[in-house]
């Protein structure tokens, strides 16, 4: 027994209940990491070797168990994950086990055909009558688990409505020791119409027949520290140059009309994450402050002081019962926003029920609110017709949802067709989300707003 252990227990035999099991893992044994490094997998576990652990009622050592689970899981780089113990031997009141730790590795080059819709979201691409020339087309690579090391290689080429030409590189950490990561992204962007501006709550679009009416240039690198297990920082360097064709009229898209733009930013974050799939949570929680400093450039200088708050908690109320809760804020310095920097909900952050409308501003907030039932846990669907052994089965899980949504967008210069900016919006409803591989959203909504308005909705990621 080590001193560590003999300290441990000398400790516990004072402050625990005599009822209070002491357990220690001496050997992990890791199976099906063809390719991947063994040091990605044990970096997530929140278990160490010869450390003691109690089994008591609050199932510590259970607890840190699943949570390493499901880190492994949140990789992405594995269809299944199990976990086995196996009681080796008993020393001093210590249970001492051996953990095998087997997995399924998922396939690791994707080429990926692009033949996507360009607008917000489907329910909006339905308004122009499902147009193909609102489309994109062309074709994504993603090269996952370079080296066996969770690297990620990125590249895009698309044409079609919105033409891209994209290639990055991630690595969550630099060696098999460090805790240091990078990010490094540049990017090429043009459209042939342009997002003018928000008449009447929604997208008002400018289109000539000239080709690239806006034009973007971008580049971005981000370093990354992971300062405890589940503590994630991050500071991001952000260049991005935008013009758009002078023959777009003046709206405000840019400072000061001009039809060029200089946009540089500086972010700080940090993520605070014990979510069990970080695709769809059902327990855990999620905090995410971000803070920005911005500046837009042209014919003069304008900065502004970005922040951001993200907080999500998810918990089991019974065994097939969940809730989910979820807040969001941003808050700008500046209060005259050049358009291109001003969205606030419809984009990225939804309020359910609007997904038709955007929604401008400076300052906004949102708190979103769902109970899950798991309506069926198909996790293990056998494909025998599947030749290939990474994908012989299909995990399938579809929750019964129920929600309800609010939140307000603020702003000093609204045009005068605007009446969702600052005004309370709110709005409920009932959905079917589908989880597919642990890792693919499809959710099928029916919402009604606080206009009394409703309809159906389709998105293909998480709403909270």
């Amino acid at each position: 027994m080590t001193f560590k252990q003999l300290f441990f227990l000398l400790f516990l035999g004072v402050s625990t209940p005599s009822f209070a099991q002491l357990v220690t893992i001496n050997k992990i044994q890791l199976n099906g990491n063809k390719q991947t490094k063994d040091f990605v997998i044990l970096r997530e576990m929140l278990l160490h070797l010869d450390s003691v652990y109690t089994t008591t009622n609050d199932g510590h050592f259970n607890d840190l168990l699943a949570l390493s689970k499901n880190r492994i899981y949140n990789l992405n780089l594995f269809n299944k994950v199990e976990f086995t113990l196996a009681e080796d031997t008993v020393i001093n009141n210590i249970t001492t086990y051996t953990l095998e730790i087997t997995v399924l590795e998922k396939w690791y080059i994707w080429p990926i055909p692009i033949l996507e819709f360009s607008d917000r979201n489907i329910n909006v691409w339905s308004g122009f009558n499902f147009n193909p020339d609102r489309t994109n087309y062309g074709i994504s690579n993603f090269n996952y688990n370079l080296f066996g090391r969770n690297h990620t290689l990125r590249t895009d080429l698309k044409t079609g409505y919105n033409k891209e030409l994209r290639l990055e590189y991630r690595i969550p950490f630099i060696s098999k020791t460090s805790n240091w990561g990078m990010t490094a992204l540049a990017k090429y962007t043009s459209q042939d119409e342009v997002w003018l501006n928000t008449i009447n709550d929604s997208l008002q679009f400018f289109k000539n027949g000239n080709k690239n009416l806006i034009q973007s240039t971008e580049a971005r690198i981000e370093i990354s520290k992971r300062i405890r297990p589940l503590i994630k920082t991050f500071a991001v360097l952000n260049a991005h140059k935008g013009e758009i064709d002078s023959a777009v009229p003046d709206s405000g898209f840019y400072l000061n009309n001009s039809h060029k733009q200089l946009n540089y930013s500086i972010d700080l974050k940090a993520d605070i994450d014990t979510r069990d799939n970080i695709y769809f949570p059902l327990t855990g929680y999620f905090y995410q402050p971000i803070i920005t400093l911005q500046q837009w450039k042209n014919t003069s200088t304008q900065t502004n002081l970005k922040l951001q708050l993200k907080v999500q908690h998810f918990k089991r109320l019974s065994p097939k019962l969940y809730s989910a809760l979820s807040g969001y804020t941003q808050l700008n310095s500046a209060q005259n926003i050049p358009y291109f920097s001003r969205k606030m909900f419809g984009y990225d952050e939804i309020i359910r029920g609007y997904e038709r409308y955007v929604i401008d501003g400076s300052f906004g907030w949102k708190l979103n609110a769902a109970i899950r039932y798991h309506l069926l846990d198909k996790s293990d669907i056998q494909l025998k017709f599947s030749h290939w052994v990474n994908y012989k089965v299909l995990p399938i899980n579809l929750y019964l949802e129920g929600y309800a949504d609010g939140g307000r967008v603020s702003y000093d210069y609204p045009h005068p067709s605007n009446h969702l900016v600052n005004t309370f919006l709110y709005s409920a409803g009932l959905g079917l989300n589908a989880l597919i591989y642990n890792d693919r959203v499809l959710r099928l909504e029916y919402s009604i707003n606080s206009l009394q308005e409703d309809g159906f909705f389709v998105h293909f990621k998480k709403a909270i």
